[in-house]
Parts: C-alpha cells; structure tokens; sequence
C-alpha cells in the first residue's frame, strides 16, 4: 500500500509536468508562427519549409538566397550581443554555434542532393519583448535579428537567385529523398545561377 500511496503521489507531479511543456511548446509555435508571417509578408517570391513540424526552426527561401532560420525566445529578457557571444541575464546559450552548425548540416544535404556546393545562410531570430543591444559587430556570417526586423534583415541579402532557381531549391528542400543518404550520381540536373546573378542576368547575357 505504501509504494502504491508513493504513486499516487508523483503521478499529480508528473501531470503538471506535461502540462507546462504543452503550454511552453503551444507558445514557441505560436511565436514562430509570427516569424513565418513576417516572412511571408515579403511575397510570394519568399518560401518558408519546416523540416520537423514539431520544431520551431525552419528554412527561408527567397531571392536573397536560403537561411536557415533558428527562433531563439528570450520574453522579456534584454539580449546582448558582442561578436560571437550572446548573453540572457547572465547566461551564453551558444545560440550562434547552434544556428552555424544547423545551417551547414542543411547545406551539406541539399548540395549532395544536387551535385553541387548549396550555401545556407545562418539566422537568429529573437522571440520577445526585451531590448536587443549590441556590443561592436555581430557574428560573422550569422545573421541577427528582432523578429520585427526580420523583413528588412531578409530583404538586404538583395536579389540573388532567380525565380527559377528558387523553385528548384524549394522543390530540392521539400522532397523527402533529400534528406536521405544518396549518391551525387543520382542527383537531379538542376540548373544554378552563380551567387550574385538571377535569371534575368541570365537572359540578357544571353543576347
């Protein structure tokens, strides 16, 4: 009787347990949800693909090239930043070596998967309400934003990929054999334009 008592006890224990990782998940989708919309608002020409839809993070698509996009949610917290360190009421997650090692796995998969190098830009996005401040440059090839500045972080990566090329990378990104092993041998013949240069450029060389 008495293990049984023990029980009844930690089963109320774990019950509230799940119930604070539901609401803490219900709000990270909810958040991410705004970062999504943000992009969206930059047209039809930004796509946004989830790799897990149980995760927030997920890959930005659109003419300044692809991101992967890592939401970080600080609340109310002020976040500093200086360099490659970022620090939340005393404490360095290693948010900037987390969002560097996801964007290179990306891209290691997506350039076996089509048979050439597919550069994948990291991105924070910060989820909240507390100051961001920063502390002499950011991070080196990380990308660091407000998810209220996520638009304008996006849009000053300019107009590097035509649309074709975007369709293609979209369709490279969402079809399930991309992220299984496979040999470059059976890569699909995609055609790329070099960084810097659309299909438009294409086009009028062409002339």
């Amino acid at each position: 009787m008495a293990g049984l008592h023990g029980n009844e006890q930690l089963r109320p224990l774990g019950w509230m347990r799940e119930k604070r990782e539901e609401r803490a998940n219900r709000r990270l989708m909810t958040q991410r949800a705004r970062v999504v919309a943000q992009v969206e608002l930059l047209g039809p020409q930004w796509r946004v693909l989830d790799l897990n839809p149980a995760d927030p993070d997920f890959i930005a698509i659109g003419p300044g090239g692809i991101f992967s996009v890592t939401v970080c949610d600080h609340g109310r917290s002020k976040v500093e930043l200086a360099g490659e360190v970022v620090q939340i009421e005393g404490r360095r997650p290693p948010y900037v070596q987390m969002a560097r090692k996801e964007a290179q796995r990306i891209s290691d998969t997506l350039s076996a998967a089509a048979g050439r190098r597919i550069p994948v830009i990291p991105m924070l996005a910060f989820m909240g309400t507390g100051q961001l401040v920063y502390w002499g440059k950011p991070p080196e090839g990380c990308v660091v934003s407000s998810y209220r500045d996520l638009r304008r972080a996006l849009d000053a990566h300019g107009n590097r990929l035509g649309q074709p090329t975007i369709d293609k990378l979209c369709a490279l990104a969402d079809h399930p054999d991309t992220w299984t092993n496979h040999s470059n041998e059976d890569a699909p013949n995609y055609q790329w334009y070099p960084e810097g240069t659309s299909a438009a450029d294409k086009s009028r060389d062409r002339r």
